[in-house]
């Protein structure tokens, strides 16, 4: 029986997977598709990524839960791409009909008067937000400056576009310096949203209708999808989200599959059905080689936030993503855990801090000026948030013990 049921599991997540291929297939004839998955958040996203992976691209995965916005999430991941900045380069060498070695020659040691020159030549037929980023890229370039997702703050603000113009203009900027393959498709979790008038809803299906090539995926429970098909007046969105929806079939072993001592928090402190699926979510993103390491880091600082809140000990203790009363270069100092009270930061890196030795610089230099301002750092890498779970809560408890004890 237990080989049936495996062998029935498989063909639900084949046919899910064949949809995929049919709502790619609809993208590449230019038919704007919004896929519509329809099952527990864990599964949705595990079978996205397979899916994506496949492709060759990278996703942002987001919900409205998160403290990042879905702009900021998803500059982090396009600028998380390693081809990102040969791409930049390339599409600039055939605007300028050169090659790319003397596109950088052309940048090296230039002052911003040349700078401005260059780029004048480069942005003739380009937006104004385009030419905003073709600026900062070119300045990058001359300055050696590699492209890090923790840019994307900074990135924003240069190009001038609010949060909630991100959608669908921001992305469309990025279109006109580079191929649409490169840029992240994106995966949207629908958590207490009204699919019936949400803003955050019909920009998405504004995207779609102007970079239909663009895979965009809503994830939705069942019930939710059920309650909007029978309760809203027909319209543009419905018809989209009926032709895109796909159910998507969880494994109802799933959750035995974690690790024991994430299991065993979860089981001794009540976990939420939610905080459950968080944690399969991100055990199978680091049980993946292939993750991407934006957003594991992402959902590895919500996940721990979210078992530091579930605790007695240590709920109400850290802000998420909380912004700091001084900058660190021209932005204010963005911590992912805070504890206010005890002034201690909790530090989640990703495996691509230790690929670029301007990444390890960086956060060096952030540890320095936390220090400086009497606040103790702790960094755990986001892997280790799933296999080493029990030892980054006690490393957590004796630094708050530590700084409560020297208080008094």
């Amino acid at each position: 029986m237990e080989r049936n049921s495996n062998i029935e599991q498989n063909t639900l997540q084949g046919t899910a997977r064949s949809y995929l291929d049919i709502h790619s297939h609809w993208r590449n004839q230019g038919i704007p598709t919004l896929t519509t998955l329809s099952g527990t958040f864990s599964a949705n996203q595990a079978l996205w990524y397979q899916w994506v992976q496949e492709e060759g691209r990278r996703t942002t995965v987001w919900s409205p839960i998160k403290s990042k916005s879905l702009s900021i999430s998803w500059l982090e991941s396009l600028l998380a791409e390693p081809n990102l900045h040969h791409q930049l380069l390339l599409s600039l060498a055939e605007i300028r009909r050169c090659s790319i070695d003397q596109i950088l020659s052309g940048l090296m040691n230039k002052s911003s008067y040349e700078l401005d020159i260059l780029q004048q030549q480069l942005t003739a037929k380009i937006t104004t937000q385009g030419s905003l980023l073709v600026r900062w890229f070119l300045e990058q370039i001359s300055l050696s400056q590699k492209l890090v997702p923790d840019s994307a703050a900074d990135l924003l603000q240069i190009m001038k576009i609010e949060d909630e113009q991100f959608l669908p203009h921001g992305i469309m900027v990025f279109k006109e310096l580079l191929p649409e393959n490169i840029l992240p498709s994106l995966l949207i979790e629908i958590i207490d949203i009204d699919l019936s008038c949400s803003p955050l809803t019909l920009k998405l299906m504004q995207t779609a209708e102007n970079l239909p090539s663009l895979p965009i995926a809503l994830s939705v429970l069942p019930s939710t999808l059920y309650d909007y098909f029978t309760t809203a007046s027909e319209s543009r969105f419905k018809t989209m989200l009926h032709n895109g929806r796909i159910e998507v079939h969880s494994d109802k072993n799933l959750r035995y599959s974690l690790p024991e001592e994430v299991d065993s928090v979860l089981c001794k402190y009540g976990a939420s059905t939610q905080l459950i699926d968080e944690a399969n979510s991100l055990f199978q993103l680091v049980a993946d080689k292939h993750y991407d390491s934006v957003t594991v880091r992402s959902q590895a600082e919500l996940f721990l936030f979210h078992i530091l809140e579930l605790m007695p000990d240590t709920r109400g203790v850290f802000k998420l993503n909380l912004r700091m009363p001084f900058p660190f270069g021209k932005q204010p100092m963005e911590i992912d855990l805070y504890s206010v009270s005890d002034q201690i930061a909790v530090e989640i890196d990703g495996y691509y801090h230790f690929q670029e030795p301007e990444n390890w610089r960086r956060d060096r230099r952030k540890d320095l000026l936390l220090q400086m301002h009497g606040i103790l750092v702790l960094r755990f890498l986001a892997e280790d948030v799933v296999s080493e779970l029990e030892e980054i809560l006690e490393t957590i408890r004796y630094a708050l013990q530590f700084r409560r004890e020297k208080i008094k």
